[in-house]
């Protein structure tokens, strides 16, 4: 891109008050544009494509993406969160061993192929337990102190994965490992304790990035510095603020990435964001509504819309199941049938939403689940709801609280409706804490609350060991919702032994109708993200499962500006 380029000219040195001075000019009346719009009532999804294909021209090397971000990451180290706010760009400084397919390879939205990334190869032991990686040679860490650009090798990996077991939210899935080794520079040869056919699937997760020895160690901890093998480096992490990101010259995949430099600006207002998209100041915009969508276009029709439709709910009621009143699974019962959720869809999200279920139904059915399929529990049935909550000891209902961070305006009306029914069916009283995302997030991973919560399961998650034996089994590190169940642990352990797929088809079935009969996770219907494009960007699609510049930040080093 030309140095005369006015993004060059007036966009690379932005501040955050430059960018919330200009945007403010027009939040309010965005607002109000948004408020105003017609509000669309769709059968089923949104009327909107799942997928913009990759483009037929030659890329262009060149300019500065810009994006108002409302996730700020609570701490920049991989080991300690597996939040949006780290990963949104922790995913570009930093590679994985395998990925699943960006935009300009997949064929189409629903594809989950996996990649090589850091490794060119991988294979597995007849028995599951032994799976060898063959890594890229000549991949280099970053050109920055303490790494300096040295080779990347298998004993790398190694060390990151042995850190990994050792703390944080990813111990779980890295404790599964009985030992490692490195036959030679570039292979990595992993045995694990027990068969795992998924396990290509662990390591290709988002979150399983890899990260330094010298940081770690120099540093103590990996808070202050994100140094990686990817596309960007880290140039600048202002919390509250911004975060600034530089193309790597000697990333290993010659002549990517495209956009020489990519700005986050922390913006939790989402009239701040709609506003900042509409100036030009914010190349992306997720909303949640058909009338966000349709507000924008009135004053940028030629924005592109990509509609992620959902294939399973990011957030739920979460109980404290482990104590009183919420271990009786009659209690759980009664609560889930005393929610309205076509309710929510018909007016949260404008009736494009879905009812909510856990386990993505492409791992066990070929069509999106309808509420029959969900069972007695998911269905709105106040009556029965009141009399079993009286058969378990509560004819008066109770008292609880309830925490939750607003990722997006609508989800306050969807817990104000959850809190109506509640009080309406059950005569239970929720008090509900809004808070900010650090105390949020902090809270409801580490288990420090009693009540309710609005729960969520991460977003990262798109194989199937890691959104069923890792989310549910009781001894896991992600847990969240607090899951106990005998039943549960035996069959998600099972899943992950079991190579043939219709075999693993038929065992998450079982997961499922597990998870429904005992409301283990009370899922709240969802909507799909609908994701507004500046419409001089290229190769911009979202996949199944994995947005653009959230978990699937990566995705941005194939992206280009055709301006």
């Amino acid at each position: 891109m030309p140095a005369t380029d006015p993004r060059q000219t007036t966009r690379r040195n932005v501040t955050r008050r430059d960018f919330l001075k200009r945007a403010a000019v027009t939040s309010a009346g965005m607002t109000a544009l948004a408020v105003g719009a017609d509000r669309q009532r769709a059968s089923g999804a949104a009327p909107y494509p799942d997928w913009i294909p990759a483009s037929p021209k030659p890329p262009k090397r060149g300019g500065v993406l810009t994006r108002a971000s409302a996730w700020d990451p609570p701490v920049i180290d991989p080991r300690l969160t597996q939040s949006v706010g780290l990963f949104q760009f922790a995913g570009l400084t930093s590679n994985r061993l395998l990925r699943y397919a960006f935009t300009d390879e997949a064929t189409g939205y629903n594809d989950l192929t996996l990649k090589g990334d850091l490794a060119e190869s991988w294979q597995g032991s007849p028995d599951q337990r032994v799976w060898t990686f063959k890594l890229r040679r000549g991949v280099k860490w970053q050109n920055v102190p303490p790494l300096k650009g040295r080779e990347l090798t298998a004993a790398d990996v190694k060390y990151c994965f042995e850190q990994y077991a050792k703390e944080g939210v990813q111990t779980f899935t890295f404790q599964e490992i009985e030992g490692m080794e490195t036959p030679d520079t570039h292979t990595l040869r992993i045995h694990l304790k027990t068969p795992n056919a998924l396990f290509p699937q662990n390591v290709a997760e988002s979150v399983t990035v890899i990260f330094s020895r010298e940081v770690l160690e120099e540093d103590g901890d990996l808070k202050k510095r994100l140094i990686g093998t990817g596309p960007y480096i880290l140039k600048e992490h202002t919390r509250k603020v911004r975060i600034v990101l530089q193309r790597n010259p000697d990333y290993f995949d010659t002549g990517r990435p495209y956009v020489d430099e990519y700005v986050i600006l922390s913006a939790p207002d989402a009239a701040t964001r709609m506003a900042a998209f509409r100036t030009g100041q914010s190349d992306f915009l997720p909303v949640q509504s058909p009338s966000e969508v349709e507000a924008v276009r009135k004053t940028n029709p030629t924005a592109l819309v990509q509609a992620l439709t959902p294939s399973l709910a990011g957030f739920g009621v979460a109980l404290a199941q482990d104590r009183s009143p919420f271990n009786d699974v009659r209690v759980r019962r009664a609560i889930s049938m005393a929610i309205d959720r076509q309710k929510q869809v018909d007016t949260v999200f404008e009736g494009h939403g879905i009812i909510g279920w856990g386990v993505p139904y492409i791992y066990y059915q070929d069509t999106r689940p309808t509420a029959k399929d969900l069972g007695p529990w998911w269905q709105y049935r106040p009556a029965e709801a009141k009399k079993l909550l009286a058969e378990a000891g509560h004819p008066n209902g109770f008292e609880s609280t309830l925490f939750y961070y607003e990722y997006w305006p609508q989800m306050t009306s969807q817990i104000q409706l959850v809190q109506q029914d509640l009080k309406k069916n059950l005569n239970i009283n929720v008090k509900i804490s809004k808070l900010d995302y650090t105390s949020y997030y902090g809270r409801y991973v580490d288990g420090k609350w009693d009540g309710m919560a609005w729960g969520f399961q991460s977003g990262h998650a798109v194989g199937l060991d890691e959104r069923t034996y890792v989310y549910m089994h009781s001894k896991s590190t992600k847990n969240f919702f607090r899951v106990n169940d005998p039943v549960v642990d035996e069959l998600t352990v099972k899943l992950r032994q079991t190579p043939d797929r219709a075999e693993q088809r038929a065992t998450a079935r079982r997961i499922v109708d597990r998870e429904y009969d005992q409301v283990l996770r009370m899922w709240m219907p969802f909507g799909s993200a609908l994701w507004l494009f500046q419409p001089y960007l290229r190769n911009v699609a979202g996949g199944l499962m994995r947005a653009t510049a959230g978990y699937g930040s990566p995705t941005i080093a194939r992206l280009w500006i055709d301006k």
